[in-house]
């Protein structure tokens, strides 16, 4: 399955980090983003049972499906975290709003790990 990183990583909500309140809400508030997921230890739940269907079509979302394939080949091809990193960030640089891009890049830099992992499945 295809994930969307763009939409998967969502942006800065402008809210301190989640609160053990806000994790109880279910699956609508912890898969709204990668990072919410990873606060309220619910990104296997949201792998499998969210993030799998398919997304709503938009220019962001369908940059990514290309994006999440070229990186799952550099993993099959060997390619570094290095290098998997510089082209996650590269395609950051395509989002057509600066904020996007900014919020792209920090997601990109602080989730790398769980991009990996997601991509990898």
């Amino acid at each position: 399955a295809l994930l969307v990183l763009p939409c998967v990583l969502g942006s800065p909500r402008g809210s301190p980090v989640l609160g053990l309140k806000e994790c109880t809400k279910g699956s609508a508030v912890w898969c709204q983003d990668v990072k919410t997921a990873s606060d309220c230890g619910a990104l296997k739940h949201c792998l499998q049972t969210v993030w799998n269907k398919p997304a709503v079509k938009s220019l962001p979302c369908d940059i990514c499906k290309d994006v999440i394939v070229a990186a799952g080949s550099m993993l099959k091809d060997n390619g570094t975290e290095e290098e998997i990193l510089e082209n996650l960030e590269k395609t950051c640089d395509w989002l057509p709003n600066p904020n996007l891009t900014a919020s792209c890049k920090q997601m990109v830099d602080a989730y790398l790990p769980v991009i990996l992992d997601m991509i990898k499945g």
